[in-house]
């Protein structure tokens, strides 16, 4: 009976309102207005664990009177009552977000549409997301919206999960076709053009030069307008089978040249299979550029 009496009066103090703190240590200068005979101590005097957020703490009469006698105070034992206490608690606002939202992009020219977002009550903390949490939309199209996971961090290296609802663009200078181009041709200067728009922020697949198009074969046909990507270009084919190949061969400091013939095709950077006429021997080389390739001999080999 006794303990269920107990109970009730805890349940009707926090029901009775809290006094909210804004750390995890309640200080005297927190609750020295609900109880006068604290306000003798230094306002930064720790008197006892704040309670998680979302979370409140009762601190009995009994326990604010030890409190009180560890600091040499003698309180009035009719005047000390026991007070409820708990974090400061707030949502976070549209603003906030948002700042946090654009600072992690880190750029100037962003256009950004925040739709949802966490919107519990919080402690104060910092709020902070990383490009890597951004979800991708499909084809990276900066129309469509994703979800941005991120943290709230409080108390040092405490946390909690929030996320936000949003559609995000940065502007860029975008190559795309100047004119159609059929799939399997090779890419001329010509049908390159540079145009401003706005793309999805950490784009993985932007092409930022003409070169890195000029001289590769469309995979698919690109109509005008499109922005190259590099899905959509392949390397022309550097050495053909059949092709004579030269082939210089290093092994330390010393390097050999030979001619040999190709037995299979290859693009620059790729293993193609050679014979070398002389030796009738067959062995690989890395296609360098057009006709040329190279073999590097392994350590002991």
């Amino acid at each position: 009976m006794r303990t269920i009496l107990i109970a009730s009066i805890l349940a009707s103090l926090a029901h009775a309102g809290c006094i909210a703190v804004p750390s995890n240590r309640i200080l005297a200068r927190d609750i020295g207005d609900a109880l006068p005979y604290l306000k003798g101590l230094d306002p930064e005097t720790v008197i006892g664990f704040a309670p998680l957020p979302g979370v409140q703490r009762i601190l009995s009469a009994r326990e604010l009177t030890l409190i009180a006698r560890q600091h040499g105070l003698n309180p009035d034992g009719s005047t000390v009552s026991s007070i409820c206490v708990e974090r400061v608690m707030r949502p976070i606002s549209s603003q906030e977000m948002t700042a946090a939202l654009l600072s992690a992009i880190g750029t100037t020219d962003v256009e950004l549409e925040l739709i949802e977002y966490s919107s519990q009550p919080l402690p104060p903390g910092q709020l902070e997301f990383k490009p890597d949490h951004l979800g991708r939309p499909l084809g990276e199209n900066p129309k469509i919206a994703v979800i941005w996971r991120g943290l709230l961090r409080y108390d040092g290296q405490a946390s909690i999960a929030v996320w936000a609802k949003v559609r995000v663009s940065v502007g860029c200078a975008l190559l795309v076709a100047a004119e159609d181009v059929p799939a399997g041709s090779v890419i001329r200067a010509s049908q390159i053009k540079e145009v401003q728009g706005r793309q999805f922020p950490f784009a993985s697949f932007p092409i930022q030069t003409s070169e890195a198009i000029i001289g590769k074969i469309a995979r698919r046909n690109i109509p005008v307008g499109q922005r190259f990507a590099s899905s959509g270009l392949e390397e022309l084919t550097a050495i053909s089978q059949g092709d004579i190949v030269r082939v210089k061969v290093v092994d330390g400091s010393a390097t050999l040249l030979l001619e040999a013939v190709a037995q299979s095709s290859g693009k620059r950077g790729e293993s193609i299979l050679l014979h070398n006429p002389s030796t009738g021997k067959n062995f690989r080389a890395v296609v360098e550029e057009k006709g040329r390739a190279t073999v590097r001999s392994s350590p002991g080999a």
